[in-house]
C-alpha cells in the first residue's frame, strides 16, 4: 500500500471498517444469443433458473469437499490463496517501527497490498456464489451451506486469537513497535471484547474478521438479485445492471458493488474475451494494475475506489475464466493447497504473527534491527500460520463443509416433500 502501517493497513483489516461493509450481490448470466455466436474458446454451459437456461462462461470443476452445485475453478482458488498471502505478508512486515529504507522491503510492500486483496476476495465471492445460485436457487439449502462454511471457522479463529492474546503477553507494550501494532494488541482483550467479536459487533480480538459481516449480508442478498436477473429477458440485463449499480452507488451499501460486479461482470468479460488469448492476457494485466492502484488509496469505501476496483477485479477473473490456458501455473499442487486453506489462513494468521512478534522482541540480541525483526516475523509467522491453517481446514473447515452439505440436502428433501404433499392436496 502507499500508506504507512499506522495510517492504513491495519485500519483496512480492522479498526476502520467495523460493520459498515455491506455484502455481496449477484448478477445474471450471459446472453444466450451472444454465447451461441462465440464458438471459439471455452463453451458455454447452461444453468437453469426457474426453468430458463442461463449460460455459464465455462465448464467448472467440482471440489470433493464442495457442494455439487458449487462452481469451482482451481485457478481462481489459487489466486485467492495468493491474495491471502499478501495480506499475511503485509501485516507481518509492520511490527517494528522506523525501518531504514530498503529496496527489498519497498518492493515487497508494493506487491503486498491488503486493500486490493480484500477487494479481490469480495468480487470472487460474488462470482462464485452467484454462479452457484444460478444453478440452484433453493435459498434454504444455499444459506445452510454458507453458514456452515463461514461461522465455525470464524468462531474457532476468534477464540484461538483470544487465547493467544490473553495468555501470551508482554506488559507494558515493548518499545520499538509501531503505534498501529500496539493499538491493536494493547491492552489485552477482555471477555466482553471476545463476545462482541463473536457477535460481529467489533473485530477487537481478531482484526481480519470484519470481512465476515459483509460476506454474511451479501450471502443473504444474493438470491434475490440472482432471481431478479433470472426473471428478465437477457437483452435487458445491462439495463438492470445499470439500475442496480446506480441504486447501490447512491446508498449506504455501495460496497455491495464488489459482489454484484463479481456476479455479473465476470461472466460478461469472459464471454467477450473467449477465444482471444492475447486480449485476455492484456485484460488480466490491466485489471491487476487497476486493482493495485485502486487498493492503494486511503479512502477504501469511496464510490470511485469501489467502482474501479470492482471492475478491475472482475476483468482479471473474466480473463481467467475465458481461457483454460490462462494462468495454468496456478494449478500446481502448492498453490492449490494454499488456495484450499486460504480462509483458515486469513483468519489464523492474525494471532500467529502477534505471537511471532513477541518471540522477535524476546530475541532482540539475535535479531538486532527493525528490518531483520520484521523479516523474522514474516517468515516464522507464515510458516506457522500455514501449518495451523492446514490443521484448521482438516479438523474444522472440512467437517463444517460436509455438515453444511448434509443440512442442505435435508432441507432440500424437506422442501420437496412439502411440495409433493401440497400438490397432492
Amino acid at each position: 500500500m502507499g500508506t504507512s502501517y499506522d495510517q492504513g493497513c491495519f485500519e483496512l483489516c480492522g479498526c476502520k471498517a467495523g460493520r459498515q461493509q455491506p455484502p455481496t450481490i449477484r448478477g445474471r448470466g450471459t446472453d444466450p444469443a451472444r454465447a451461441s455466436s462465440r464458438q471459439r474458446g471455452s463453451r458455454i454451459a447452461g444453468a437453469h433458473v426457474r426453468g430458463r437456461a442461463w449460460p455459464m462462461t465455462m465448464p467448472l470443476l467440482t471440489r470433493v469437499d464442495a457442494s455439487p452445485a458449487s462452481p469451482f475453478d482451481p485457478r481462481l482458488e489459487s489466486l485467492r490463496g495468493l491474495a491471502c498471502l499478501t495480506v499475511c505478508v503485509f501485516h507481518a512486515t509492520h511490527v517494528f517501527a522506523s525501518n531504514p529504507q530498503s529496496v527489498f522491503f519497498d518492493t515487497l510492500l508494493l506487491a503486498a497490498n491488503p486493500a486490493a486483496a480484500v477487494m479481490f476476495f469480495f468480487v470472487l465471492s460474488g462470482y462464485v456464489l452467484g454462479a452457484s445460485l444460478e444453478r440452484d436457487l433453493a435459498i434454504a439449502p444455499y444459506l445452510a451451506r454458507r453458514l456452515f462454511r463461514l461461522i465455525p471457522a470464524f468462531a474457532a479463529a476468534v477464540v484461538f486469537a483470544f487465547a493467544c492474546e490473553r495468555l501470551l503477553r508482554l506488559d507494558p507494550a515493548p518499545a520499538g513497535l509501531t503505534t498501529g501494532f500496539q493499538h491493536l494488541f494493547w491492552p489485552q482483550p477482555t471477555w466482553h471484547d471476545l463476545w462482541d467479536n463473536l457477535l460481529l459487533g467489533s473485530n477487537r480480538v481478531n482484526g481480519p474478521t470484519w470481512t465476515l459481516f459483509p460476506e454474511l449480508l451479501g450471502s443473504m442478498m444474493l438470491p434475490f438479485v440472482v432471481a431478479a436477473h433470472g426473471r428478465i429477458e437477457p437483452r435487458w440485463r445491462w439495463a438492470l445492471f445499470a439500475a442496480v449499480t446506480i441504486l447501490l452507488t447512491s446508498s449506504p451499501y455501495r460496497t455491495l458493488l464488489w459482489f454484484y460486479f463479481g456476479c455479473f461482470l465476470v461472466k460478461e468479460f469472459a464471454a467477450l474475451l473467449a477465444g482471444r488469448r492475447q486480449l485476455a492476457t492484456v485484460a488480466f494485466i490491466s485489471g491487476l494494475v487497476g486493482l493495485e492502484i485502486a487498493g492503494s488509496y486511503d479512502e477504501f469505501y469511496t464510490v470511485g475506489i469501489v467502482l474501479v476496483s470492482a471492475t478491475a477485479a472482475a476483468l482479471m477473473m473474466g480473463a481467467v475464466v475465458s481461457s483454460r490456458d490462462m494462468l495454468r501455473w496456478t494449478t500446481t499442487a502448492p498453490l492449490r493447497f494454499l488456495g484450499r486453506i486460504s480462509f483458515s489462513l486469513y483468519l489464523v494468521h492474525w494471532p500467529i504473527f502477534y505471537v511471532c512478534a513477541l518471540v522477535a522482541v524476546n530475541c532482540g540480541s539475535i535479531v538486532p534491527t527493525q528490518i531483520w525483526g520484521n523479516l523474522f516475523v514474516m517468515v516464522t509467522s507464515l510458516v506457522a500460520a500455514i501449518g495451523i491453517a492446514a490443521l484448521a481446514y482438516r479438523f474444522i473447515e472440512a467437517p463444517s463443509i460436509r455438515a453444511g452439505a448434509l443440512a442442505a440436502r435435508l432441507l432440500a428433501e424437506t422442501w420437496r416433500s412439502r411440495a409433493v404433499v401440497n400438490s397432492a392436496g
